[in-house]
């Protein structure tokens, strides 16, 4: 478990700064998680709900942004993001329920902002490259 390690891959870039930069924030807190899952006195759920938090916030702020970039396809990326949210808090909850979050939770947390990136932000930056083009 400590040779694992989350990151987002150079190919998940959107070239979107605030972004790019909320992705590497997520990950780089789910990262401090894994890190930390073993350690009694660092509250691991407890950090796992703040992951989830700044993963709200990331995406209230990114359908804020595509709202003033006109995103055509904005109301199917806030459907995205609910149906993620989801997923999210029922990972969190049961979590919460036992106390205890474990490697697969965490696995399963990152493979939804990957998901995220791949299957719905990709699109997004697509269309702002279109934009500045022209």
């Amino acid at each position: 478990m400590k040779n694992l390690q989350f990151f987002v891959p150079r190919s998940g870039k959107i070239n979107v700064d605030k972004i790019d930069h909320d992705h590497d924030t997520i990950v780089a807190a789910l990262d401090d998680v894994r890190k930390n899952i073993d350690n009694p006195e660092y509250r691991t759920v407890k950090k796992a709900r703040e992951v989830g938090n700044l993963l709200l916030a990331h995406f209230k702020d990114e359908e804020r942004l595509m709202s003033d970039y006109n995103y055509p396809y904005l109301h199917q990326h806030m459907v995205h993001h609910d149906q993620s949210l989801g997923t999210v808090y029922r990972i969190l909850g049961e979590c919460e329920l036992r106390d205890q979050i474990g490697i697969e939770e965490l696995r399963d947390l990152f493979r939804i902002l990957i998901d995220d990136i791949f299957s719905a932000d990709m699109a997004f930056s697509n269309y702002v490259l279109d934009r500045k083009r022209s």
